[in-house]
């Protein structure tokens, strides 16, 4: 087996109030309300202290890069000042060995030419949130007094990419949330050609096997046939990107490619989200699944990086990572799909031992993307030597290994 890279993702939440109330946010609408708890806008003594924690995790693990996303509810809604502090700190006072990543995920309404200096002077990576057109977008994605997002998402989104083609900041990238009740063609081809964001992905629901998701993979299945036929169709004529297509489509044409997505996989659970009083717990699009699943007496001023990846719930992450389910015994596509996402997996009463609850649909996205290959003249035999191939990496071997040695 090879060793994965020492490296962690921080959801930091630095400000816990948003000025949209999209329909299905799981941060505010789902189990999880521990904003209700904390303090609107993280305190700077917070964020002395999450430096303390990566340094520490750095002394302890090993820690070699880290991806620190500057999230929400809404990040922009904390003063200017504040945030380029935030930023300062965690560049200057961050261990040299330690190489971070600063991103930010907002809904983008609030982007002026301010914060795009901003995002320049601490070179932050932005992501925006849109769900497609604006009669689909504004549907789901609203203020608190009803009304659409869409015309002042697009408007910032046109902002950073200005700034992004002027080089003054890094790449701009867009998360959409798959919504069954559209067409995903007329989703895809809105976000690349009308809005023209050639690199973006699509994100299934947030919702495991306590929901009836899983009995819906006929209409999951015609809405990716859309998603796929336009995706391929502009594969050798455009730099449209899917993340989550593009990087099966790779996997799937050399073993390379399928090794980055064997490591990718094996650390997806490598996430630790920070509230902002600075309590500590997994990736909250699980948190949201199940309240039980936070230990509200951890934080970053009682509880080591080292610590929290030593305790029961992050051991099970690994376990759930590594283990393969029952439901995916025999199955060709395990090495690229991996049982699908944890959150996906989930099931109150049982945790992670299941299969994906779009199984059916994980299913036809790879036989699609398959066939299109093989008429493309690569062989049968080639795609299934790799997919025959066990996964070259396992979340027990990367930071996991220092912490329970």
């Amino acid at each position: 087996m090879k060793i994965p890279t020492k490296g962690i993702d921080i959801v930091l939440k630095i400000s816990e109030r948003c000025n949209l109330a999209c329909t299905y946010c799981y941060f505010f609408f789902q189990e999880m309300d521990t904003f209700k708890e904390n303090t609107a806008v993280i305190k700077m003594k917070t964020i002395e202290q999450l430096v303390v924690f990566i340094n520490k995790g750095y002394e302890e693990l090993g820690i070699q890069s880290i991806n620190i996303g500057l999230h929400g509810g809404e990040p922009l809604l904390i003063k200017k000042e504040h945030f380029s502090n935030i930023c300062s700190t965690l560049r200057q006072k961050t261990s040299p060995e330690v190489h971070v990543n600063l991103m930010c995920q907002t809904n983008g309404t609030l982007v002026d030419s301010e914060w795009i200096s901003i995002f320049e002077e601490h070179q932050v990576n932005v992501g925006v949130s849109i769900d497609g057109p604006k009669h689909i977008n504004d549907k789901y994605r609203i203020d608190h007094n009803g009304k659409g997002s869409y015309d002042q998402t697009v408007r910032g989104i046109k902002l950073l990419q200005q700034a992004q083609k002027l080089k003054r900041i890094p790449s701009t990238g867009s998360l959409c949330v798959a919504n069954v009740k559209y067409n995903g063609k007329e989703l895809v081809k809105h976000i690349h050609e009308d809005i023209e964001i050639d690199d973006f992905d699509l994100l299934f629901p947030r919702e495991g096997h306590d929901s009836d998701i899983k009995d819906q993979q006929t209409e999951w299945k015609a809405y990716y046939k859309d998603i796929i036929d336009y995706w391929l169709s502009k594969k050798d004529n455009s730099n449209l990107r899917i993340s989550s297509l593009d990087k099966i489509f790779n996997a799937l044409i050399s073993e390379a490619s399928a090794e980055v997505l064997d490591e990718q996989k094996s650390m997806q659970h490598n996430i630790i989200n920070i509230s902002s009083e600075g309590q500590v717990g997994i990736d909250d699009n699980i948190l949201s699944l199940d309240a039980n699943l936070l230990d509200k007496s951890r934080n970053i001023f009682n509880t080591s990086m080292k610590d929290f990846i030593s305790s029961p719930i992050w051991q099970d992450l690994i376990k759930a990572v590594d283990t393969k389910p029952k439901g995916c015994d025999g199955c060709e596509w395990y090495r690229t799909c991996r049982s699908g996402a944890l959150f996906n997996r989930y099931q109150k009463g049982n945790g992670f031992d299941n299969k994906t609850v779009f199984c059916e649909t994980m299913d036809y996205i790879h036989i699609s993307i398959s066939e299109k290959l093989v008429q493309h003249g690569l062989k049968v035999s080639e795609i299934a030597k790799i997919l025959d191939t066990p996964p070259k990496f396992l979340a027990k071997d990367g930071i996991n290994n220092n912490a329970i040695a």
